[in-house]
This record gives structure tokens, C-alpha cells and sequence, in this order.
């Protein structure tokens, strides 16, 4: 019985380390936002403006073999599976290797869920 939750333990240890490194990460993400940007100086640079694209959210693709990437990303970071994910629109059924994750940033909070094809790329007839 000592041995297991010395176990849980150590797996709750090593979920608070990743979480805090993830925070890490975003605290340095956040700081490099707000530093102004060196190339503005350059007129061909003038246009360039890399906040003002304003993203309504972040996807990725991650593979259902690759279990530890995919439970970091769903449960440390919090990313759904997207509706165009093949699980999804359901037109491949298990035999999609795949998930597709998404999380929506603050600018796609206040827009709802945007619906694109609902199916992945032509496997459907």
C-alpha cells in the first residue's frame, strides 16, 4: 500500500514540475511580447506586426501512440479535440492514427466555435 502512494506521489510531483515549467515557458513567451521589436526600425519591416494577427486559436496534431505528448496536451495545457479531427466528424472511425487538438486563445473566446469542414481531408465520399 506505502509503495503505491509513494507512486502517486511521485506522479503528482512530476505533473506540478511539468506545470510549472510550462509556466515557465509562457511567462518567457509573455516577456518577449511585450519587448518592442528590433526590426521596426527598418522601414521594410514597418508593416510587420506580430500581435496584431490576433489568432483565434492554436491547433495541433498529435499521434494516439505518442500517450505521454497526448495526455500533456490535453490535460496539462488543456487542448480539446477539435471538430475536425478525424474521432470528430467520425467518417474514418478508430482507424485514424491521429487527434487533432485545439484551444481557443482570448481573441476566440468571445466568438463561439467556428465550423469549418467537418471532415479530414478526403477520406469522406
Amino acid at each position: 500500500v506505502q509503495r503505491k502512494s509513494n507512486r502517486a506521489k511521485e506522479k503528482k510531483q512530476r505533473r506540478l514540475e511539468e506545470r510549472a515549467a510550462m509556466d515557465a515557458v509562457c511567462a518567457k513567451v509573455d516577456a518577449a511580447n511585450k519587448l518592442e521589436d528590433p526590426l521596426s526600425a527598418f522601414p521594410v519591416f514597418k508593416k510587420y506586426d506580430r500581435n496584431g494577427t490576433q489568432m483565434k486559436k492554436v491547433m495541433l496534431t498529435v499521434f494516439k501512440h505518442n500517450q505521454g505528448a497526448y495526455q500533456f496536451f490535453r490535460e496539462a495545457l488543456q487542448f480539446e479535440i477539435d471538430e475536425t479531427s478525424p474521432s470528430m466528424s467520425g467518417c474514418c472511425g478508430e482507424d485514424c492514427t491521429y487527434e487533432i487538438l485545439s484551444r481557443r486563445t482570448k481573441y476566440g473566446e468571445a466568438s463561439g466555435p467556428s465550423h469549418g469542414g467537418g471532415h479530414c481531408g478526403g477520406c469522406c465520399h
